[in-house]
């Protein structure tokens, strides 16, 4: 750097303040690559040099040298921002605590150029805003206006503790009436009673939830049965911190759907990243589904 910074500006004092070293360090890295090349580099005019033929070689050459290494910097520096792209993902709390974020190790490993940015949000999402690319919700289908893909068909099942369940052996359907059970301000225990074939009133007092994944965690502290989504207790009820105690379930009225706009630049990035919470979220053994079934409302 020394030598080719004072080729550039034709005077040590001027290289020197430039690298931000001395005019005398200048002087002897010269020297010593004079001395190393067995030639004088420049030919030295007071304050001012000038380079000689040899120097005048060398200076053009690392020139292009240096051009050359900074093209390749460039170019690796463009490479990796064109494969690494970014979403924006609008989420609610319960599937992003129970469901998605226990994935997110996988999701990197099978899209490693995505970088995620997740939003947590009772809202609907607005896709009008420019920094959101993605919202997963549970809500009613098509979405006018929206691309989007069924993230899977989900059922209501009725969970509990081990605990709970040693404590009420031998469970049957005709028992849930006098148990304690977990209300949530949608989920109506009257409607699996009828999937079950009981009669089955709600229960008059207890705690009541409006986070589903808050409740079945209500449930695995032993607090009772409660109703909720298969999706969000399939990894409690994988490691056994939830049990199901009884196998009556019902198919639920409302899922959840992966949502963006058509017009989204990002489009191929979207579907990508649809494909994988698609099959991220088929039960253990499903068959992978087609394109045509993950995007169902594709042009």
């Amino acid at each position: 750097m020394a030598f080719t910074t004072t080729a550039r500006y034709g005077s040590m004092t001027r290289a020197a303040d430039a690298l931000f070293v001395t005019h005398g360090a200048i002087s002897r890295h010269i020297r010593s690559l004079e001395e190393q090349l067995g030639c004088e580099l420049f030919q030295r005019t007071g304050r001012q040099v000038e380079l000689t033929p040899a120097g005048r070689q060398l200076a053009d050459g690392l020139e292009s040298a240096l051009r050359a290494v900074e093209a390749s910097l460039t170019d690796a520096a463009e490479r990796r921002k064109r494969d690494r792209s970014s979403l924006n993902v609008n989420v609610s709390p319960e599937l992003a605590g129970a469901w998605l974020v226990p994935r997110l190790s996988q999701l990197r490993a099978a899209l490693p150029e995505l970088d995620l940015s997740i939003a947590t949000t009772t809202d609907d999402p607005d896709f009008e805003r420019a920094d959101l690319d993605v919202g997963l919700r549970y809500a009613a289908a098509p979405f006018t206006g929206y691309q989007c893909a069924k993230l899977v068909d989900d059922e209501i099942i009725v969970v509990c503790s081990p605990e709970f369940a040693q404590r009420h052996p031998g469970m049957r359907l005709a028992d849930v009436a006098r148990l304690p059970r977990l209300r949530h301000a949608r989920f109506r225990w009257s409607q699996w009673g009828a999937a079950a074939g009981v009669e089955l009133d709600e229960p008059e007092d207890g705690i009541v939830f409006d986070n589903r994944a808050l409740m079945a965690e209500a449930a695995a502290s032993g607090l009772g049965l409660a109703l909720t989504r298969g999706l969000l207790v399939r990894d409690a009820l994988a490691v056994g911190r939830l049990v199901r105690p009884l196998a009556a379930c019902f198919p639920a009225s409302v899922n959840c759907y992966i949502v963006w706009r058509g017009d989204n630049p990002k489009q191929e990035l979207i579907r990508r990243f649809a494909r994988w919470l698609r099959n991220a979220a088929l039960p253990p053994g499903a068959p992978l589904p087609s394109d045509r079934g993950v995007f169902p409302n594709q042009a």
